[in-house]
């Protein structure tokens, strides 16, 4: 028998087809795949596949297909693919490069990588469920001598009333020692199995049923009319006039009249349903006659709501802000990579630049990519970016559902959205023909993951600028120390505006000195000074912004009698009193306790709140000013994005006087009623080790000082310390940022921090603290000849300042050197040993360019 040619072709492809393969597991490097046993064509690069590991199964990456070249028996069995996910690919081919790229740079497994910047993607992985064999036997576990232990498991209670209980509820029982050892109890009794099953995980695309006019059935055209059914043939007339019923005729007129104000566009079945209820029959009968077809269609969840409202574009651009479009527009159009500084004080108009660059990218056919550092600021940008773009816009942040994030992939993916607006993961946004990608407040810390890869948003946007191969724009009023030394080296050209839109003069700064200033209310955290100024300003009906950095009531739960500071059971920190919730919280790990307690040192009952927080701050405003609007915005009160809308629309709508708040409010808002800022306690920043500290206080205290003053009253900023001579203040107050890096550059040169080096924090952590200290000094003795040889400056290893985090105890060892290539050289020899330098239970971390060192 003849073999057919499409027989011959899946002969051709399962034969001479391997692929590379990147599974989302701690595997150092990608693995080798055959083709599905019964796959009949190609696999295509970008796929998700469930490939074998060991026993188990997880979901792959497949990132090359290659002719299979000749192999020797002696060498290895390659294992088929077991199943394709999706029919096509999910991630397009020409982002490898950029996932290899951070694999390499920020040495982490690179399907992990993938599965980090494809979180929405479907995948599988081995699991487990329990089966009830004896729901007898297991009763017996409720009367039995270990009735207290069993009755207290939550999942034993499911057991007894479900008979299941959730596979990733099993993975976390099997990790805990004493749960896992009652599940044994039950396994060996007869009573319950444990089953292996593949768990799948796949956020589903949204859709709606719609109908539309069968193709042969009506004339084709496009004619108003006030009778819908008029567009009929004269034949077609009178035969409806003898098969149609009045609920037939009904829904079909309602039909019509939307269909052809639409621009027949298909009519969805809910529509209709809203408009005549009862018509499902009626559509049903219209189906069968042939004179309407329904189908499945795809539906995008809105991510905008209904929060959007248009602003004006403005009629001329700044002179400053002409110049620095007539450096970056060239860049665009020549499509060639030009990474740019874009150095411009709070309040001259960053966004309009960055608005009429996108604009720049998409008259040249191409795309705009537009990170910010969280969910709050890309909040604050949607409008102006939908008003400008409309539905080219595709939101990406946290603050969407599984759902709306997939829609907005998949509208990215398939080019209908052109200009992408998010968070840190938006860099990894499936954009196609790349035109310019825009970095806004550059310096921020948050753009750095701070778990699984621990990737550098802003680093990895310049490289995918790079492999693009056109212009990326940081933009900051604060630009960090390492990004304005790379223009003093000329790696990035430096864009400057000196100037407010319209000239506005910035803020006037005063200085509080807490330590020598006398309070008349010693009782409250507000100087005379601010408490005058916050009156003058809600006497010209103006608004107060008054900033915290802390959250909570109180920082810190102090025994008055003995001294004792109450710290998180889990972690190494103190607790924070949440009055709002009347609850002790750790800002770690989530736990949380009761607030009336007794000191676990002396037995006292005497134990209260010291410290700031912005719950406290609001209710002294409150006491103060028992007349103004008082309003909080922090983590705690926003917890859902439409919360945080609504509090900065009634900042915009003038119902808030006196609006509190945490960083969420230090940064982008544009309120031009807002005249005065009163930073509470500027202090807070020092308190933390780390040698970034002056500038990061520098910067946040730059940022709030910019929200005083953008309409056309001139603005006045409160700044209380107790250390007023530091001179990450005195140059705030100044508005001076060169100072502040000439201050920066001579403190770090001696001691070679960066921008003189670059740094990797070896991190380790466990739950046995000697295993973990060992783990340490054993990678330290490891390294110590290299270190020595090359000159990589070698800190610790030391226990982390915070030395335990969710029950695990954490130490770090600190590599330091000017040459980044002996730096990874170093990092890849700990990495290939670390078996046999970390014991069981520890686990080794690596940060490269921390931003975190706690």
């Amino acid at each position: 028998m003849k073999a057919s040619a499409m027989d011959v072709e899946y002969e051709r492809i399962s034969l001479m087809t391997l692929y590379e393969v990147a599974v989302a597991a701690p595997v150092d490097q990608t693995l080798t795949y055959g083709h599905p046993a019964d796959r009949k064509d190609a696999i295509p690069v970008g796929s998700c596949v469930l490939v074998p590991l060991g026993r188990r199964r997880v979901t792959g990456y497949v990132l090359e297909a290659s002719p299979l070249k000749r192999v020797q028996k002696t060498d290895f069995t390659v294992k088929p693919i077991l199943d394709v996910f999706a029919p096509a690919p999910f991630f397009p081919p020409f982002l490898i490069p950029l996932y290899r790229w951070i694999s390499s740079y920020y040495h982490h497994p690179l399907g992990e990588v993938i599965k980090t910047a494809l979180p929405l993607a479907p995948s599988a992985k081995s699991g487990y469920r329990i089966n009830v064999l004896d729901i007898e036997t297991l009763k017996l576990y409720e009367v039995s001598p270990e009735k207290y232990y069993f009755t207290t498991l939550p999942w034993f209670q499911q057991l007894l009333q479900f008979q299941e209980v959730p596979p990733a509820q099993i993975a976390k029982i099997r990790q805990d020692k004493a749960q896992n050892k009652q599940l044994q109890i039950l396994i060996k009794s007869g009573a319950v199995e444990l089953v292996p099953e593949l768990i799948a995980s796949q956020v589903k695309a949204k859709k709606e049923t719609v109908y539309v006019l069968a193709p042969t059935f009506f004339k084709n055209t496009g004619l108003e009319t006030t009778d819908p059914l008029s567009i009929l043939q004269p034949e077609d007339e009178h035969r409806l006039a003898q098969i149609l019923k009045p609920s037939e005729k009904k829904a079909l007129t309602l039909f019509l009249d939307k269909y052809l104000n639409t621009g027949s566009k298909p009519v969805a079945r809910k529509v209709l349903l809203s408009l005549y209820p009862n018509c499902s029959k009626a559509l049903s009968s219209l189906c069968v006659e042939g004179i309407l077809s329904k189908h499945d269609q795809r539906v995008y969840r809105d991510p905008f709501g209904n929060t959007i409202t248009t602003t004006a574009q403005p009629l001329e651009l700044t002179a400053e802000q002409k110049k620095v479009l007539q450096e970056i527009t060239p860049s665009i159009a020549a499509g060639e990579f030009q990474p740019f500084l874009l150095f411009g004080v709070t309040g001259c108009g960053k966004t309009e630049v960055y608005l009429r660059a996108a604009e720049a990218a998409l008259q040249q056919g191409k795309t705009a990519l537009v990170l910010v550092p969280e969910i709050a600021l890309a909040s604050q940008l949607e409008a102006q970016f939908y008003t400008r773009f409309g539905d080219q816009l595709a939101l990406f942040h946290s603050g969407l559902s599984q759902g709306e994030r997939l829609d907005q992939w998949q509208r990215v993916r398939d080019g209908s959205a052109k200009v992408v607006l998010g968070a840190r993961s938006a860099v990894f946004a499936p954009m196609d023909k790349l035109g310019v990608v825009i970095v806004d407040e550059e310096h921020e810390p948050a753009y750095k993951q701070e778990d699984g890869p621990r990737y550098h948003g802003r680093d990895v946007a310049v490289m995918r600028a790079k492999l693009t191969s056109c212009p990326v724009i940081l933009g900051s009023a604060t630009p960090s120390v390492t990004s304005y030394s790379n223009t003093i080296k000329e790696k990035y050209k430096l864009l400057t505006i000196t100037k407010r839109v319209q000239e506005k003069p910035l803020p006037t700064v005063a200085v509080v000195d807490l330590s020598t200033k006398k309070r008349s209310r010693r009782d409250l955290f507000f100087s005379d000074t601010l408490i005058r100024e916050i009156g003058n300003t809600l006497d010209n009906k103006q608004q107060a912004l008054l900033f915290v950095n802390r959250r909570g009531f109180s920082s810190t739960m102090l025994c008055r009698d003995c001294g004792h500071v109450l710290q998180c059971r889990h972690c190494q920190v103190s607790l924070t009193y949440h009055r709002s919730k009347g609850r002790l919280l750790c800002h770690y790990c989530g736990f949380t306790m009761p607030s009336q307690i007794i000191c676990p040192g002396c037995r006292s009952q005497n134990v209260a709140g010291v410290g700031i927080g912005a719950e406290r701050i609001e209710e002294e405003a409150k006491q103060l000013f028992p007349a103004a609007r008082v309003a909080r915005l922090d983590s705690d009160v926003a917890v859902k994005r439409k919360k945080y809308l609504e509090i900065l629309q009634s900042v915009r709508n003038k119902e808030i006087d006196i609006l509190v708040g945490t960083q969420m409010i230090a940064k982008g808002l544009h309120f031009p009623n807002i005249t005065l800022v009163g930073v509470i306690w500027a202090d807070a920043g020092f308190t933390i080790p780390d040698y970034k500290a002056g500038e990061r206080t520098f910067s946040l205290l730059s940022q709030v000082t910019g929200r005083a003053g953008r309409g056309d009253q001139p603005g006045k900023v409160i700044i209380q310390t107790n250390q007023p001579s530091h001179y990450a203040i005195r140059f705030a107050q100044d508005h001076n940022y060169e100072a502040l890096y000439e201050q920066e550059i001579t403190t770090r040169s001696p001691m070679g921090f960066p921008p003189f080096s670059r740094m990797i924090n070896i991190k380790f952590n466990g739950t046995d603290e000697t295993k973990v200290e060992k783990a340490a000094r054993k990678t330290a003795a490891f390294i110590h000849e290299d270190c020595k040889q090359h000159h990589i400056d070698l800190l610790g290893p030391s226990p982390s300042p915070v030395g335990k985090i969710k029950d695990k105890f954490r130490w770090q060892l600190l590599l330091k050197s000017a040459s980044a290539r002996t730096l990874h050289a170093v990092c890849t020899r700990i990495l290939d040993e670390r078996r046999s330098l970390c014991l069981s239970n520890v686990r080794m971390v690596v940060d490269v360019d921390p931003e975190n060192m706690m």
